[in-house]
């Protein structure tokens, strides 16, 4: 009897090693979601211009790390080709806008297990445009010049049923760039600052049969008036402006 017993304790112990280990659990990949847009941009300060034209777009979406399961990374990269117009100098064609927007969102109340989830988080916008060139109004030409901006933005998002996504964000800073030396070599570049801003925008997600999705959207954005900044003996503001954009994205399934 005793010898059975030791034979069963050797025998449970060399088991030992093989019970205590549990496989350890597989590191998903990161999933990327890539997609593209057309869709049209119509730029304004009122009373003043309006830029409008044709936009092209190139969507990504960067999910499930391995560090923040629950969070997600988004950049949208927009190009167009727009039509310049002023009540005090003329018109131009041609005109290049570029604006890129780069978030990482998070749920708010952690993982969510009903239909509706809330996510928010911080974002990067920048934009540029090309207004290089001439214009005339009654006789008289004007020079164009460079503009850029970088904004941070706080952004939110509410997702309902895996049909409608709700944006909504708003400015935290900004700085507005207009590159006036490029008209008048006596100037100097004016930075103004922006701090008053908000956006919203309405997508509804349309599943195909193929797996791929296109997402109608449209989006409006309000910006304040800037600071003033003196230069040349004037002083410069970059005034309240508004953009409509809309368009549809067409996502791709993940192969």
């Amino acid at each position: 009897m005793q010898h059975k017993f030791l034979f069963f304790l050797v025998a449970a112990a060399m088991a030992w090693p093989s019970w205590s280990q549990t496989p350890e659990p597989q590191v998903q990949p990161p999933h990327i979601t890539w997609g593209i847009s057309a869709g049209a941009n119509r730029y304004s300060e009122p009373g003043l211009m309006q830029l409008k034209g044709p936009e092209l777009g190139v969507h990504a979406r960067l999910s499930q790390w391995a560090a923040l399961p629950n969070a997600y990374a988004e950049a949208d990269i927009l190009l167009g080709q727009q039509i310049y117009t002023s009540k005090s100098s003329g018109s131009m064609r041609g005109v290049a806008n570029l604006e890129t927007r780069w978030r990482v969102m998070l749920p708010l109340f952690g993982e969510s297990t009903d239909r509706a989830n809330i996510d928010a988080g911080l974002a990067v916008h920048t934009l540029w445009n090309d207004l290089r060139g001439t214009s005339t109004f009654q006789g008289v030409t004007y020079g164009g010049y460079q503009r850029s901006a970088a904004q941070l933005w706080l952004p939110v998002r509410w997702q309902i049923d895996d049909v409608w996504t709700l944006d909504a964000g708003w400015l935290i800073y900004g700085q507005h760039t207009s590159m006036l030396s490029e008209v008048n070599t006596r100037y100097q570049d004016v930075v103004n600052t922006q701090r008053k801003g908000q956006y919203a925008q309405v997508a509804m997600n349309v599943t195909l049969n193929n797996g791929d999705a296109l997402k109608p959207f449209v989006r409006y954005t309000s910006l304040a008036d800037s600071n003033s900044v003196a230069m040349g003996g004037k002083s410069w503001m970059e005034p309240q402006s508004q953009r409509w954009q809309l368009g549809v994205v067409w996502e791709f399934a993940a192969p």
